[in-house]
């Protein structure tokens, strides 16, 4: 640690050149006040992503990488070769606004108990996007499948998820932050370790915020600062038909919330979260079955491909008990 230097930003990106280089851009825009370095991890960008930072960014630190490791071991790649007092994992479509660095570290240096911290992330347009979350569960995860959280956002039931009762107007204590914008403290991280690279993309975070609570580091959401995070739903995918690309997303989602199960909670979570995943999905399938529309043609058709893809995980992951995953060629790895 260089205790001169109070930030390390590490930034990984895969084939999203003109997106890093905006954010670099705002990234030496609004960073008065703060000593700072950047880290980009290129996971192995096809784009020209590497030759554009070497060109017109010769003070930034890049490592490439020769195939993409994921979200989580390119973080780590870069957070091991940080030197400042907190480390930002900042996604590259994030974009930084003014004193955003300043004021959330120097909320963390007034509040040591802190861990680690989110701030308010918005859409291009200032609307809010889902930054303070409470950590998975199977009820949660009924109230997201079924749209009860989306059409009861007011109710501190099913808002539950995403804080959507409340006015996020103070700091709050929460399970996990949105890692598009995650500050950590380097005590936090000397003391929990680095991110859990079996998470390819997907609950990297989660998981890491799940261990630092359990050392008793506080995870705390900031709404004080804000970024605006192209990302939001974007890894989702989007439109009626599961895509090829976002066959393989939602297979990444399905395997790191497995793996998380498994490592937290051990198998019988796994498969209850399975067959919930399964139900709700062959009700869907039923409900559409006497539609002919092409609309119901293609819920029907990503139903089925859903329940393929979790009793794949399953199979091939043991229940998600110890394996590694492998690279996904289509998925970009440097943000959701």
């Amino acid at each position: 640690m260089d205790s001169s230097i109070d930030l390390t930003i590490v930034i990984v990106s895969f084939n999203t050149k003109e997106i890093t280089k905006r954010c670099l851009t705002y990234i030496e825009q609004y960073s008065a006040g703060i000593s700072y370095e950047i880290i980009v991890v290129d996971n192995a960008s096809s784009d020209g992503s590497a030759d554009m930072i070497r060109r017109e960014f010769p003070r930034i630190r890049l490592i490439c990488l020769d195939t993409n490791k994921g979200f989580a071991a390119g973080n780590n790649e870069g957070i091991t070769r940080a030197a400042g007092r907190y480390i930002l994992l900042l996604n590259s479509d994030a974009y930084l606004t003014e004193g955003v660095l300043k004021s959330t570290t120097r909320f963390m240096d007034e509040h040591p108990d802190i861990g680690i911290l989110g701030c308010k992330l918005t859409n291009p347009d200032g609307t809010m996007q889902p930054s303070a979350r409470m950590l998975p569960g199977l009820l949660n995860k009924i109230f997201v499948m079924t749209g009860l959280s989306a059409r009861y956002p007011a109710s501190r039931i099913f808002g539950r998820v995403d804080f959507s009762w409340w006015d996020h107007s103070h700091p709050r204590e929460v399970g996990w932050v949105v890692g598009a914008y995650f500050l950590i403290r380097r005590k936090t991280l000397e003391e929990i370790g680095l991110l859990d690279e079996r998470y390819f993309l997907y609950f990297e975070e989660i998981d890491y915020c799940r261990t630092a609570r359990e050392k008793l580091w506080n995870v705390v959401f900031y709404p004080h600062a804000q970024v605006i995070h192209l990302g939001g739903q974007s890894a989702a995918h989007s439109g009626s038909q599961v895509s090829s690309q976002g066959t393989q997303l939602v297979s990444q989602r399905i395997r790191s919330e497995f793996r998380y199960y498994r490592k937290w909670h051990g198998i019988l979570r796994v498969v209850l979260s399975a067959v919930i995943e399964i139900s709700w999905n062959g009700l869907v399938f039923l409900k559409n079955m006497p539609d002919r529309s092409p609309n119901a043609r293609h819920k029907r058709q990503d139903t089925l491909i859903t329940i393929k893809l979790i009793l794949s995980a399953l199979v091939r992951d043991r229940f998600g008990k110890g394996q590694p995953y492998g690279p996904v060629q289509q998925a970009s790895a440097s943000h959701r």
